[in-house]
């Protein structure tokens, strides 16, 4: 099948495609509106592979940090599944991160799709780690804060911090910036080397989404809901440490989903 390799362009016929392709990704959240926020943040950074007869067939969104390349989307069009085209689209985004500079991948694959995960091992991407999403009710979030010790500072990052926490939490250099440009109104917030979360409160109607979530513990964990606090009924906390998540169902959290990351270094063109 030939298949052409193009950037993704900033009108409303590319921009109805991606939408297209979010949709089938089954994601909780919806695409960037409007047009104009998606023309700014993500269409520089979207392939896609053309058919011959006009058809796409593929999409592709992807972020160099430094080194490391960020793979936020892959979907392959249900009229073309199975037929290589998964492979063909990883190819061009690998192509892509080497021209940037980039020496090694990532990216979040839901823990139940075994196809996705098929295709990414056939790569030469691993398991990194395991992402638990839980939901935490307002109220569930209220008491565990108060359970806080008052030992940490939590803090707004600011561009001087960055570097530090990305290194520590295992970021590219400049995935940080990334999240302040993209959801300038979403504060992130640290404590130290001990913790890291970006606070979405209207995430959703009812719901607010801390994403990443990383702490070194429950006690850390505590102090961050609480300085993120006010948040709505309901709270998606996307959690990598083990003894963060205990923590959080012991608090009443409800486990709703898993995803894994999964990377590697990127096969040569």
């Amino acid at each position: 099948m030939t298949l052409r390799v193009r950037a993704a362009r900033p009108d409303a016929h590319d921009y109805a495609a991606f939408v297209q392709f979010w949709n089938e990704l089954g994601l909780d959240d919806h695409p960037p509106h409007p047009r104009d926020q998606w023309e700014e943040h993500l269409c520089p950074s979207t392939l896609f592979l053309d058919a011959d007869d006009g058809r796409l067939a593929a999409y592709g969104l992807s972020f160099p940090f430094g080194d490391r390349g960020d793979v936020r989307q892959i979907v392959v069009s249900s009229a073309f599944r199975r037929q290589g085209v998964g492979r063909q689209i990883m190819a061009a985004v690998a192509a892509r991160l080497r021209a940037a500079g980039c020496t090694n991948w990532r990216l979040e694959v839901r823990a139940e799709n075994a196809a996705a995960i098929a295709l990414y091992r056939s790569v030469g991407m691993q398991v990194v780690h395991a992402i638990h999403i839980v939901y935490l009710s307002r109220a569930d979030a209220e008491r565990f804060a108060a359970t806080r010790s008052g030992r940490h500072e939590v803090r707004v990052v600011e561009p001087a911090d960055d570097a530090m926490l990305e290194a520590r939490f295992d970021l590219g250099r400049g995935q940080i910036a990334r999240w302040r440009a993209f959801r300038g109104h979403c504060p992130i917030l640290h404590a130290g080397d001990r913790a890291l979360t970006q606070v979405w409160r209207n995430f959703e109607p009812g719901k607010g989404l801390l994403f990443p979530f990383r702490a070194a513990d429950g006690d850390v964990a505590a102090h961050l809901i609480a300085v993120a606090a006010p948040m709505p009924e309901q709270i998606e906390i996307c959690v990598v440490e083990e003894p963060v998540l205990e923590a959080l169902v012991a608090a009443g959290a409800t486990r709703h989903d898993e995803q894994l990351e999964m990377g590697g270094p990127l096969p040569s063109g």
